[in-house]
């Protein structure tokens, strides 16, 4: 029973997502209220992952609906692994930009190090009790090294990322400031553990043509990072209800409270914001009073 609930909690800390879309918005909703927020967001997710066991459960003749066991489950198994592999690889790629990398190296090296030991503990077999029980002793040791690392390794000043050419630092000051003056102003925050906010970069924000929107004059790109916890960029997402990344909002003449977008960018979402908070209070009150005196559509009886 032990071992089935340990391996439940593993695979629950494994699947749950630590970011936007899907739960993460929600984690972080709970973990920012108070102890009945967390309580009920916890126990919904947890009951969302036991859902299937308890259909089972509930159904034996479920069963007969899953795939037989055979050799596919050792091939899904092997692709899984080299997926995780992949995972921990860019974790390690995330913990050298958030902590120096001799902190990512000295804990890359501890996992290859437990990698090989319990495969040479598995090829071992039951022939030499005595090494197996030295090479398990050994990997512990090595997974103590890496979870010991913050404290053997000394820690490095925190250095300030430079911002990509076009974008300036976030100022929350500076930003009310600029729509004051009439500007148009897109915020991006993000983080390097955040692959949605990658996504968005790669697919919407570095092509055109939304770069090249960004560029224009009367256009002003801030980037907030929260890669490592910053108070005042938490206050800003929690300000629209928000509490995780990736966040976009855009500010202008006609939008001077911000217009939050999708966590999912798409080029028309964000060019649309851009030409919505650009516009002036006249043109918005025109459009609104043309929209207002406008005879209503006539049906013309075709289906859309």
């Amino acid at each position: 029973m032990l071992n089935a609930f340990l391996t439940g909690g593993f695979a629950t800390l494994l699947a749950t997502p630590c970011s936007a879309p899907f739960v993460g918005t929600a984690i972080g909703f709970a973990l920012a209220r108070g102890p009945v927020e967390i309580v009920g967001v916890f126990a919904v997710m947890g009951l969302g992952l036991a859902a299937p066991y308890l259909a089972v459960a509930a159904f034996p003749g479920l069963v007969r609906l899953m795939p037989k066991p055979g050799r596919w489950m050792i091939i899904l198994r092997r692709l899984l692994g080299f997926a995780l592999a992949g995972t921990a690889s860019w974790l390690l790629t995330v913990m050298a930009a958030n902590s120096g990398s001799d902190m990512a190296i000295l804990s890359g090296a501890a996992m290859v190090v437990v990698v090989i030991l319990l495969a040479a503990r598995r090829r071992l077999g039951e022939r030499a009790p005595a090494a197996r029980r030295l090479l398990g002793a050994a990997a512990v040791a090595a997974i103590a090294a890496a979870f010991l690392g913050p404290w053997l390794v000394a820690p490095r000043p925190s250095v300030q990322a430079e911002m990509p050419t076009g974008w300036r630092a976030f100022d929350l000051t500076e930003l009310k400031r600029l729509v004051a003056a009439g500007q148009t102003v897109f915020v991006d925050v993000t983080a390097e553990w955040c692959l949605t906010c990658k996504v968005n970069k790669a697919l919407v924000l570095d092509r055109e043509p939304v770069a090249g929107r960004l560029r224009q004059t009367g256009t002003v790109a801030m980037r907030a990072d929260w890669t490592k916890p910053d108070p005042l960029v938490t206050a800003y997402l929690a300000s629209f209800g928000r509490y995780g990344v990736p966040f976009n909002a855009v500010y202008g003449p006609g939008a001077p409270q911000g217009i939050p977008l999708p966590e999912l960018l798409t080029s028309d979402s964000v060019l649309g914001a851009l030409d919505k908070a650009s516009r002036t209070d006249a043109v918005a009150r025109h459009d609104q009073s043309r929209n207002a005196s406008a005879p209503p559509p006539v049906n013309s009886g075709v289906g859309e």
